[in-house]
């Protein structure tokens, strides 16, 4: 399952784009010169809204902080972090300061090595380079975009960023424990584009591990319960498809694994205080 548009629309983009000089958009990139240029409009609104991040993106935290969870995981941003998101995530705002600003970059096909969701905390002189190279790929789109051209600057960028991420990595770092494989493996299975039945047993059997194993490793790790995190996940991508479809409730509900529009909305109700009609036009 996937919402049928991207989450901040082309359409709607592209005229974000007309209005702001801070924001550039064509089929290959969208940039953001400003973060803050967006928070101080009406679109604050629409970017603390969930959701699904078709592109890869790369976001330079130039001041404030921010807590963001990226596909039901928790990251705390600041100034001089680094944060690459893989492309088919969901992104919920959690708390964003005032100050929060920030460049982000965003275009397929990110290296293999960035496969997972990755914050890097960078010293000074590591931050002024790979602010140049975003300023670099923003002057390029401005004066003679060439496709070609911001392509090898985005990919000089992310090796940089490789490398910055291997020299971060402790040599002799432990390895996981059964029980954080056990997590890591669930994680990615809750962020596949196509989810599981929201039931314990379909994840139990996708990991080749037991329910009742399954359940005291996650309990255990987190202090929730599957069903809280399968719970999660399912109002998450019903935010988004809420907000950023114009599916009809009965296609959100088949798409969630839901038998009936009414059984959807009577459980949308419950963890939301709101039926989805009432989400959809708040």
């Amino acid at each position: 399952m996937r919402p049928s548009n991207m989450t901040l629309r082309p359409e709607l983009m592209q005229t974000l784009a007309r209005q702001n000089r801070e924001v550039f958009v064509s089929p290959d990139i969208v940039l953001i010169h400003s973060l803050q240029s967006l928070l101080q409009t009406s679109m604050r609104r629409m970017i603390e809204t969930p959701q699904y991040v078709e592109m890869g993106r790369v976001m330079l935290v130039t001041s404030g902080h921010a807590t963001y969870n990226i596909n039901l995981v928790t990251y705390q941003l600041q100034a001089n972090d680094v944060w690459v998101i893989p492309q088919s995530s969901y992104i919920s705002v959690i708390e964003l300061s005032d100050d929060f600003d920030g460049i982000t970059m965003s275009f397929q096909h990110l290296p293999i090595g960035f496969d997972k969701c990755t914050l890097l905390h960078l010293h000074d002189e590591d931050v002024g380079r790979i602010k140049n190279y975003m300023e670099l790929v923003w002057q390029v789109v401005h004066s003679r975009y060439d496709r070609h051209t911001v392509e090898h600057l985005q990919m000089a960028l992310m090796y940089d960023l490789m490398q910055l991420k291997a020299d971060t990595t402790k040599p002799g770092t432990a390895a996981l424990s059964h029980g954080e494989q056990i997590m890591q493996r669930f994680l990615e299975l809750l962020g596949r584009k196509d989810p599981l039945p929201r039931n314990v047993k379909a994840y139990a059997q996708e990991l080749c591990i037991s329910p009742n194993h399954l359940s005291a490793v996650i309990r255990q790790q987190t202090g929730k319960s599957v069903m809280d995190w399968l719970d999660a996940n399912c109002i998450l991508r019903a935010q988004v498809l809420l907000k950023h479809s114009d599916l009809p409730v009965y296609d959100i509900a088949y798409q969630l694994g839901f038998q009936s529009a009414t059984f959807f909305s009577r459980y949308f109700r419950r963890e939301m205080g709101m039926t989805p009609i009432e989400y959809r036009k708040s």
